[in-house]
């Protein structure tokens, strides 16, 4: 049974987490992380990478704003076309990523080599260039608030353009000592705020993630519950009635091999007695055994059902007539031999069965009754014994 704790799906596990760089502890929970959001970052990088393509002939035609007048256009007319065929590359190879690692890979790459065409580019500005800082401080920003990276590879990209646009400031550019300090600060606190913005993304995104699997996991936990019998785990009345038009879809494909799907009913004889005998421990304890056994002696496809009390439904699937006969045998011939293994008990276990095919046309009521009708039949006769109603068109061999 689930407990308070482990109903607890609202608080995400911040445990699993490391703290700073914002990844799952786990290596195998961080891959799979990681290739489930794979559509989305690849998306999310797809429409970047077009963006920068689409901008670049923008940024040509007002160049000549920020270019200093002794350099040659030239020189920034090739960074920018370079710029946009890295973009038209990584557009081209985006569409055949499949593995996180991959994607990691061709971003980062792309990224990298398009800050260092920003840098060589820089060169040609004017010394008074405060507008293209801000501009790549917003760049910057928009890096790590995105995610489309790890906070790893973000920091590796963004500190060292960082260093290399702070070199340029200091030693190329021709600023008063003030203004290299501002744009040294500016640098500075786009990286430190672009660094808790990422690790705040990706914390966030991965704490949905642990939720919805979270999530996932009780549902599937209450949906067990909800289907499954709490004493004997198995199956229960619900779970078949849900089933059933599976069970009609299969009828329905393996006619054609002259095969069939067999519902038998089976209920344990003189239950009453044991229990009035013995107790309703003990006749627990017989419905739990009693339902390993009949499972031990069932195919991996096959099914139980506990219906209410001491009667079962058993579900064979895709056999001929013969295999559900020999079935019901093999359990009534262990149960015959004193088997059950409970010791409490100074007598045997006995059980009635009653089998019949489960018919295209067939309702959850109808062949339910069909095989009640035969169970009921072999419990007149005597109990401990089997009943075949043959339906409409399927005779045992």
């Amino acid at each position: 049974m689930l407990n308070e704790e482990d109903m607890d799906i609202t608080a995400p596990r911040l445990k699993h987490i490391r703290r700073f760089f914002s990844e799952f502890k786990d290596v195998s929970e961080e891959s799979r992380f990681r290739q489930e959001m794979l559509t989305k970052h690849r998306r999310l990088a797809f429409n970047l990478f077009v963006v920068i393509a689409l901008a670049m002939p923008l940024f040509i035609l007002f160049d000549h704003m920020v270019t200093r007048s002794d350099q040659l256009n030239t020189f920034l007319l090739v960074q920018r076309l370079l710029q946009v065929l890295s973009c038209f590359v990584a557009l081209f190879l985006m569409r055949k990523i499949r593995l996180y690692a991959y994607y990691d890979i061709l971003v980062f790459g792309f990224l990298f080599v398009f800050f260092v065409l920003v840098e060589v580019g820089s060169y040609t500005f004017a010394d008074d260039y405060a507008l293209y800082v801000i501009f790549d401080i917003i760049i910057l920003m928009s890096l790590y608030a995105s995610g489309m990276l790890s906070v790893k590879l973000s920091l590796v990209l963004c500190l060292g353009h960082t260093f290399v646009a702070i070199v340029i400031v200091l030693f190329v550019k021709k600023l008063e000592i003030h203004e290299q300090i501002m744009v040294i600060i500016g640098y500075c606190f786009s990286n430190g705020a672009g660094i808790i913005l990422a690790i705040s993304h990706h914390k966030i995104a991965r704490q949905e993630f642990s939720l919805k699997q979270s999530l996932s996991e009780k549902t599937l936990q209450l949906k067990q519950l909800a289907y499954r019998d709490s004493l004997t785990n198995a199956l229960n009345r619900r779970a078949f009635q849900n089933d059933f038009s599976d069970f009609q879809r299969m009828a329905a494909r393996v006619k054609s091999d002259q095969k069939s799907l067999f519902l038998i009913a089976a209920d344990i004889d003189h239950f009453k007695s044991i229990n009035d005998s013995f107790g309703h421990d003990i006749g627990d304890k017989v419905l739990v055994a009693f339902t390993k056994l009949v499972e031990s002696q069932l195919r991996p496809q096959d099914r139980v059902y506990r219906f209410g009390g001491e009667e079962f439904m058993i579900l064979l699937q895709d056999c001929h007539s013969e295999i559900a006969i020999q079935s019901v045998e093999r359990i009534m011939g262990l149960l015959n031999q004193g088997s059950l293994g409970v010791e409490e008990l100074d007598g045997l276990v006995l059980c009635s069965f009653g089998i019949t095919p489960i018919l295209i046309d067939d309702t959850v009521d109808s062949v339910c009754i069909r095989a009640d009708g035969a169970l009921y039949t072999a419990k007149n006769n005597g109990r401990n014994q089997y009943v075949f109603d043959l339906g409409e068109d399927v005779k045992p061999k």
